[in-house]
């Protein structure tokens, strides 16, 4: 038999632990957990994924999530695949004993023994960094440590065929999103043009998968999608912020984008509204800044930042879950004329006039949410801001009707 070792983890709770039998090899083993981030870290990296980890927007969107919403770090990655000679899990001690081949990696690899991460080599770059901070995170109140998916494949056999195929397909195959396939097909050439027309910099927008750039264009589709005025008349668009995918399939479906091209002549409002409340919420004319400096994911800046593509100089950095509700509710501001849908009182000012009100209702929801990134999902956060809006909307035609 050849030479191994042991990991030893511990488990925080028996029920994160499942094994499952291989619905097709007799020699292949499987086993479910889910790993607080300093169990994880035990683990070797091995030699199975020979790519370093890149240290682009994928990776920064991940170490974001440990620091903003750890508790949905397990949720929103797709977690590691790590390959082993064999596990054991003990009910009673709540432990889970990993053997790897022993060895120096150059004269594993020399003899073809593959081990270690299969898959989620950035996921692992995460779980290190985060456990070489771990006393600096804990240092801040209400951050709890991230747990990880962690997908354990064992073989019994010596040679460890079947696992061999297991990395070449972890480390070969790469799926193609579907928004590189729709900017292949020039789905996105309308969207372009108006944006285009409306003096935003589409070069800053990423249309295909590996372009590390200021916007992406589900992030456009998203924002719009929210603000198909007759779309959600009977209900709230929180299901454009669970999942921007939905926002694609709608546009890129040749029977809903119509509804997109209504919003082509306000199309540059529409997208940097969640910039512009931000902003003037960043202030301190409307609101006082040292509240909003307290709410939780809400981070002050250093100094005074403008995203580029916008106009809007902020010296907070808001979640997108706390201003994409509010900005939505500016919908109903909007009125059709021909095809196209324009602003019937300026957006801008109505917010000005009714920021308070709307900064209160997310104040009160914000305490309600056990995480602010679930404030994109409460539909109660939503729904409480369009009346504001609305009150405030006909307050500005009285007065201009009073004066004329």
């Amino acid at each position: 038999m050849r030479p191994a070792r042991t990991i030893a983890l511990n488990l925080r709770d028996n029920e994160h632990c499942k094994r499952l039998r291989d619905p097709f090899s007799q020699s292949l083993y499987h086993l479910e957990t889910l790993l607080p981030f300093s169990e994880a870290a035990k683990l070797e990296r091995g030699n199975a994924n020979v790519r370093p980890p890149a240290d682009r927007k994928p990776l920064k969107n991940m170490l974001e999530t440990v620091k903003e919403a750890p508790q949905s770090f397990h949720l929103k990655n797709r977690g590691i695949t790590y390959l082993c000679e064999r596990f054991e899990f003990d009910n009673a001690k709540r432990s889970l004993t990993v053997t790897i081949p022993k060895g120096n990696l150059d004269d594993l690899e020399e003899s073809g023994t593959k081990f270690g991460i299969g898959d989620g080599g950035h996921t692992f770059e995460v779980i290190e960094r985060t456990v070489q901070a771990l006393h600096d995170y804990r240092s801040d109140d209400g951050w709890s440590e991230p747990f990880v998916r962690v997908h354990f494949v064992a073989s019994e056999n010596e040679e460890f065929d079947e696992v061999d195929q297991i990395v070449e397909a972890l480390n070969t195959s790469l799926q193609v999103q579907q928004y590189t396939l729709d900017e292949y097909q020039n789905k996105f050439d309308e969207l372009k043009d108006a944006l285009a027309k409306a003096d935003f910099d589409i070069s800053l927008i990423a249309f295909r998968e590996n372009e590390d750039k200021e916007w992406h264009v589900i992030e456009i589709l998203q924002r719009l999608a929210c603000f198909l005025k007759d779309r959600w008349k009977l209900t709230q668009p929180a299901s454009m912020y669970r999942s921007k995918m939905k926002a694609l399939e709608l546009y890129t479906n040749d029977d809903t984008r119509p509804e997109f091209r209504k919003l082509f002549g306000v199309i540059s409002d529409v997208v940097t509204f969640p910039e512009f409340i931000q902003a003037e919420l960043s202030t301190g004319q409307l609101i006082q800044r040292r509240s909003l400096g307290q709410l939780k994911s809400v981070k002050p800046l250093k100094k005074p930042f403008a995203r580029p593509g916008t106009p809007y100089q902020t010296e907070h950095k808001m979640d997108l879950a706390q201003l994409l509700p509010m900005a939505a509710a500016f919908r109903e501001l909007l009125v059709i004329k021909g095809d196209r849908y324009q602003w019937k009182v300026d957006p801008k000012e109505v917010f000005r006039r009714c920021a308070a009100e709307l900064y209160q209702v997310l104040v009160s929801r914000s305490g309600k949410a056990r995480i602010p990134s679930h404030l994109g999902s409460d539909m109660e956060y939503w729904g409480a801001c369009v009346p504001i809006v609305m009150r405030t909307k006909d307050a500005m035609l009285e007065e201009r009707i009073a004066a004329t």
